[in-house]
């Protein structure tokens, strides 16, 4: 096999001893003695290990050192796009303070995993910084245990008048790594690997965005296991135009999620922006329509066949702070008490085997309020999956 130097290794350090290099994708760093950096830049075209080592000229233990260089990662094979091995990034604080999780299956009833990416939707500007925004706020409501049994004391539905989530246990596994400047395809192949193993042993996931295509790679991941409809609670985007067929936006992501074997039907709730309402197995029910007579009965007759349900929730979808209902025209947006009315429906009708929050962008008006209201309508949706 040929190898060639990684198109992510940098040099951070060199003089007539030692270099110190790393890859730029995952903060990989070591120091090696200046003749095995000039023995490795042999390969900055690909080349055979034979053809390079076979004159001579380096002693013979550099066979042993480029193979330590390449199971590294600082050497690759010739058609090999470089890409992270690192899959997490420790979080500052914890969903909730809940215990934190290691890569590895789960034994949490819910784990939290953070994707700070917001690139596929420019109305979502800044959701990058909500996963770390989210968990700072959510310590002002603590998740804890029962000083004697040990089990989690879940919190108080003040619209319900009733405890939830009590017993129900929570994991907090960090962000998915994101190496700058790399594709979105490479991002979401993390985002599945964590997935995989983190909630092997049967977790619910529980995605905090960024924007709404990080909800495709926990979908093609839940899919391959078991037939799932989609649900997305959505906010109007604004496209990106014409992109390469593979990027994934909340424009494409329908018809991207109905095209896994696996999805069977994808309901759209709220604002409709640019959803194709004729692509076959999405339902499209704005909020106005929701609303009228018989709305819910009809997201009940369209759920009756989906047992098993992916709930996506755009935090855009709720009526901003300060708009009020009572305009001329039926809003497009959700009051909150709609919100949560509606994801205790989809509780009582469907399992929800997994769920993300997205759209929460800590620097537009308001934050401190959007962040607890977004909380509480994770709590409701996560009580609503837990209550079934």
């Amino acid at each position: 096999m040929r190898l060639v130097v990684s198109p992510a290794m940098r040099v951070e350090q060199l003089d007539e001893k030692f270099a110190t290099i790393y890859l730029q994708l995952d903060g990989t760093r070591i120091r090696i003695p200046i003749a095995l950096h000039k023995l490795l830049l042999e390969f900055e075209t690909p080349r055979g290990v034979s053809a390079v080592l076979g004159d001579g000229r380096y002693g013979a233990k550099a066979g042993a050192a480029l193979e330590s260089l390449r199971a590294k990662g600082f050497l690759v094979g010739e058609n090999t796009h470089a890409s992270s091995r690192r899959l997490l990034t420790d979080a500052p604080v914890r969903m909730f303070d809940a215990p934190a999780q290691k890569l590895e299956p789960s034994s949490s009833d819910f784990v939290v995993l953070g994707v700070a990416y917001d690139l596929s939707d420019r109305s979502a500007a800044g959701a990058r910084e909500a996963p770390a925004a989210l968990r700072e706020a959510s310590l002002q409501i603590l998740y804890g245990l029962d000083r004697h049994g040990g089990k989690p004391l879940g919190w108080y539905d003040a619209d319900r008048r009733r405890p939830i989530l009590r017993g129900a246990t929570i994991s907090d596994c960090g962000d998915v790594f994101i190496a700058r400047g790399e594709e979105q395809a490479a991002l979401f192949g993390r985002v599945e690997a964590v997935l995989e193993t983190v909630t092997g042993a049967g977790s619910l996931p529980v995605l905090i965005g960024g924007d709404a295509s990080v909800a495709f790679p926990a979908i093609r991941r839940l899919q391959a296991r078991q037939p799932i409809a989609v649900v997305r609670i959505a906010a109007d985007a604004r496209e990106r135009g014409a992109v390469h067929p593979s990027f994934i936006s909340p424009g494409t992501l329908p018809a991207r999620a109905l095209g896994l074997p696996g999805v069977t039907r994808y309901v759209h709730l709220g604002a409709i922006g640019s959803v194709d309402r004729a692509l076959a197995g999405l339902t499209v029910l704005s909020a106005p329509e929701l609303r009228d007579a018989g709305g819910e009965d009809a997201l009940a007759r369209c759920l009756a066949d989906c047992p098993r349900v992916y709930l996506s929730m755009d935090i855009r979808s709720l009526a901003p702070p300060g708009e009020s209902a009572d305009g001329a025209a039926p809003s497009t947006h959700f009051e909150y008490a709609e919100l949560h009315r509606l994801l205790c429906l989809l509780g009582a009708h469907c399992q929800i085997v997994g769920m993300d929050l997205v759209g929460c962008t800590p620097m537009a008006r308001c934050w401190g309020v959007t962040a607890m209201t977004a909380l509480h309508v994770l709590l409701t949706a996560m009580s609503a999956a837990k209550d079934r």
